[in-house]
């Protein structure tokens, strides 16, 4: 006999990026430079340990060449070029479309997920060290972007 467990996870669309930029009601609310624009989907039942333990794979994620061998791809990340991350919160990335109108139920509830966003954005920050503040830019949780 065998047991179906679904596992419970966050969800990421990561883009390399030269530059990016998130705007609130017209409003400049993130920017960066070179790094990462990351789209932070939360689903019920997702936990602080696994905010923390993402954020902590995304600022050593192998996706830019080699810092003395650009002939070795996939070789350094944003921590070892001291690149910048962006971090946008994107609960449409749980969105199911059984009909015509999608369904965000599996998404977390702005509450909780505001406190598992929160968490991923200071993880990174503190995985980045001294500066790692100016070094991650966020949206506005909740805000139309």
């Amino acid at each position: 006999s065998f047991a179906w467990c679904r596992l419970v996870s966050m969800k990421l669309v990561i883009q390399r990026v030269t530059r990016a930029s998130v705007e609130a009601d017209g409003v400049l609310a993130g920017k960066i430079g070179r790094g990462l624009m990351i789209l932070l989907g939360i689903e019920q039942g997702d936990s602080l340990e696994q905010a923390h333990q993402l954020a902590t794979k995304v600022v050593k994620l192998r996706l830019w060449p080699d810092l003395k061998d650009e002939s070795k791809q996939w070789a350094s990340s944003v921590m070892d070029n001291g690149y910048e991350l962006l971090v946008v919160s994107q609960f449409t990335l749980f969105a199911t479309f059984k009909k015509p109108k999608p369904d965000f139920h599996q998404a977390m509830k702005g509450d909780e997920a505001t406190v598992l966003y929160e968490a991923f954005v200071a993880k990174c920050r503190a995985e980045l060290g001294a500066g790692g503040h100016k070094k991650v830019a966020t949206g506005v949780f909740g805000a139309m972007m």
